[in-house]
């Protein structure tokens, strides 16, 4: 099961609320080119959801899930913003 500090789901739900303005998208940790990302999408079937004062703020497939399988989300402070950082 992946853990998502209280911290991380307060930061999901502050990116939502200042990049999309449609109430049908979440956050997602998924595949990217480059590794893995958080991009916007909408809930799928198979979906992990994480949740912040009743709303999906992140949404991880199963295949994600399976990788991140016992691991924590977490926030850390940089010069440059906050990082979300995954650790085991």
């Amino acid at each position: 099961m992946i853990q998502v500090t209280e911290r991380a789901r307060e930061t999901f739900k502050s990116k939502l609320d200042h990049m999309i303005e449609s109430p049908g998208l979440s956050l997602r940790i998924g595949r990217t080119d480059s590794g893995l990302g958080v991009f916007p999408d909408t809930v799928k079937d198979d979906d992990e959801i994480i949740e912040h004062d009743g709303r999906a703020v992140l949404l991880i497939d199963q295949e994600i899930s399976e990788t991140l399988a016992d691991t924590m989300i977490d926030v850390e402070d940089h010069a440059d913003g906050a990082h979300f950082v995954i650790r085991r």
